[in-house]
């Protein structure tokens, strides 16, 4: 039978499994009673073999460490899930589950019957609260849990290692308040976690443990797993401004291919700062704490505090979690930096979390459902029993006898209906409360709308080659691509956004919803933005097919693009999406070696827009 004081917490990695038994005290205090480790080193090329190895690594634990039967609390890595942060209007608490649904749907890339997620809000700043959205594909987690629940445990909390590394940040220093960076350097990727005064901003880096590697295995042309033996056994880092001196020249070489591979993720780091400063108004960090396997390679935190220019220490997730007899102090103290996940998960299992994240695998949540429907079936398996006792002391006792049976049991069947009458009230209530937050996504829409769509234009326009600027930027509704005379001949809307001007469209518009009101007889009228229309400039001597292709190129390599050059399956033809040069023959020359143009770019999501008669 399980120990229930018994906390196991893994952490699976993209690279090392670790797994640590705790015990817990009356006050949610915890004891590292033992733990262990296992690395697996593989080819990137072996990639699919890792999910067969973190099972073997997890076998190898559960009989190490004696946990069979116990209920496995668990991380994954950072590289499976997608995080973000969406900013929420001031609504009642009752609202918020229901809105942030809603933004789960924009802000995942992929459909939400697809991806277990959940969220924590954060707190409050000013008059909105952000809230950090944290999803995994369903078929990942399932396939993860199914492995590690096949080795004798079962399912607790799920959480994901950047959130259970910023608790156990918070859990190991309470008193921190200057802005702080984690530098968690994993073996695919670094997850930077910033924090600051409460604010918490995570965000991952392409560049680990096996850039690294993969650099080595190139430069002396090895076979994965040797280069990454050679790196743990020899490598170091090279001194600052790439010196070398005291080292034999194999070593020496190595450290200056090692250090070329650092200078990237270096470079990666600032840049994140400068995004995380510029687009969230952090605050540049003042120190940083050095964390993840990757970060034991010699002098990696001498070189990133002359190339960040702040100081580093090395993470130390133990301040408030005690040392059992069963480890070995200077052990935990060499390999602490290496064991926040799993830390952070064990106080995420005794809910001292911070950011207080459950991903549910699919069977664990039909489990639990199950277990949350029990009171109503044995409240429904009550009332039968109660009825056939009642039938059958009737037939038994007789009238009279039955009367007095059936007047015993008469109040508890009166309470259960009155509970049913209350249910009943309680849906009405959430039919409302539905009907309430329909209208709050709405007003969120157009709140954001624009301001999201002109964002990410911004991004998406840059260019270095060749100049062109956007002059003017109107939402339109109607747009049909197979119509090559409706570039300039579709409904503009403007000020649609606006809570008492709801009304300002085009004279087509007009007609339309009130031909379309009359019929149906309802107040008010939905129309969808399905494009943006794009007036401005372009160089004359590319013809505007540089703008075209370049703006084509960037969006169809981004997945979260908000536009879209395709209708269905078909891609658009640039005459169904551009008109260069002006009508206006003179508007025309006087741009002279710039021409200008109309562009319209459909949005892969419409826009509702809602307004009154």
């Amino acid at each position: 039978m399980a120990n229930s004081r018994q906390i196991v917490a893994l952490n699976v990695g993209s690279q090392r499994v670790s797994m640590g038994v705790f015990s817990k005290t009356n006050k949610n205090a915890l004891i590292l009673d033992r733990y262990a480790t296992r690395l697996i080193v593989l080819d990137p090329s072996a990639e699919g073999m890792r999910l067969t190895k973190v099972g073997e690594a997890v076998a190898d634990l559960v009989q190490e460490l004696r946990v069979k039967g116990g209920v496995a609390n668990y991380s994954v890595s950072g590289q499976s899930v997608f995080i973000r942060f969406v900013k929420l209007p001031a609504l009642d608490d009752t609202d918020v589950e229901q809105l942030i649904r809603f933004e789960a749907q924009q802000h995942v890339p992929f459909p939400l019957d697809e991806v277990v997620w959940d969220y924590h809000l954060l707190p409050a700043n000013g008059l909105e609260r952000e809230a950090v959205l944290v999803a995994i594909k369903a078929e990942d987690l399932d396939s993860l849990n199914d492995e590690i629940t096949s080795h004798g445990l079962s399912t607790g909390k799920v959480d994901c290692t950047q959130t259970s590394l910023y608790n156990a940040y918070v859990d190991s220093y309470p008193e921190e308040k200057e802005p702080v960076m984690l530098i968690d350097i994993g073996a695919k990727s670094t997850d930077l976690i910033y924090s600051e005064q409460g604010r918490f901003f995570t965000r991952s880096i392409s560049a680990g443990g096996i850039f690294v590697t993969s650099a080595i295995a190139r430069e002396f042309n090895l076979p994965f797993v040797e280069a990454e033996r050679l790196k743990i056994t020899s490598g170091l880092v090279s001194m600052s401004n790439g010196q070398t001196e005291g080292l034999d020249p194999a070593t020496a070489n190595l450290a200056t291919i090692i250090r070329t591979a650092m200078t990237r993720l270096a470079s990666e780091i600032q840049r994140t700062t400068n995004h995380y400063r510029a687009q969230m108004k952090g605050s540049a960090p003042v120190k940083a704490y050095l964390c993840g396997g990757g970060s034991s390679l010699p002098y990696t935190k001498e070189f990133l505090e002359d190339k960040l220019g702040i100081p580093i220490f090395f993470f130390n997730p133990m301040h408030n979690v005690g040392v059992g007899s069963g480890v070995d102090v200077n052990t935990i103290s060499r390999e602490a930096f290496t064991l926040g996940g799993m830390i952070g998960t064990a106080i995420n299992a005794v809910d001292r979390a911070s950011l207080n994240i459950d991903l549910e695998p699919t069977a664990v949540a039909k489990k639990r459902a199950n277990q949350k429907k029990m009171p109503a079936i044995i409240t429904g398996a009550a009332i039968a029993v109660l009825g056939a006792a009642a039938y059958a002391v009737t037939g038994y006792m007789g009238v009279e006898k039955a009367k007095q049976t059936l007047s015993g049991v008469s109040p508890t069947v009166s309470a259960i209906k009155s509970e049913q009458s209350a249910l009943r009230l309680k849906e009405q209530e959430l039919k409302k409360m539905d009907a309430t937050l329909a209208s709050y996504q709405q007003l969120t829409l157009q709140r954001y709308g624009y301001a999201d769509i002109i964002k990410h234009l911004l991004e998406q326009s840059e260019h270095k080659n060749y100049p062109y600027w956007f002059t003017d930027f109107e939402p339109v509704a109607h747009f049909n691509p197979e119509d090559a005379t409706q570039i300039t001949g579709y409904s503009v809307i403007k000020d649609s956004f606006l809570s008492d001007k709801n009304t300002s469209l085009v004279e087509n518009i007009r007609t339309e919803t009130a031909a379309n009101s009359a019929n149906d007889g309802e107040e008010n009228a939905v129309y969808s933005v399905n494009a943006i229309r794009l007036t401005g400039l372009a160089k004359r001597s590319e013809g505007g097919q540089k703008l075209i292709q370049d703006l084509q190129a960037k969006m169809d390599a981004n997945k979260d693009s908000l536009f879209t050059f395709k209708d269905g399956d078909r891609k658009l033809e640039v005459r169904q999406i551009m008109e260069l040069g002006a009508k206006d023959a003179k508007v025309d020359a006087a741009a002279g070696a710039f021409i200008p143009f109309k562009l319209v770019l459909p949005l892969k999501t419409p826009i509702p827009v809602h307004f009154n008669k």
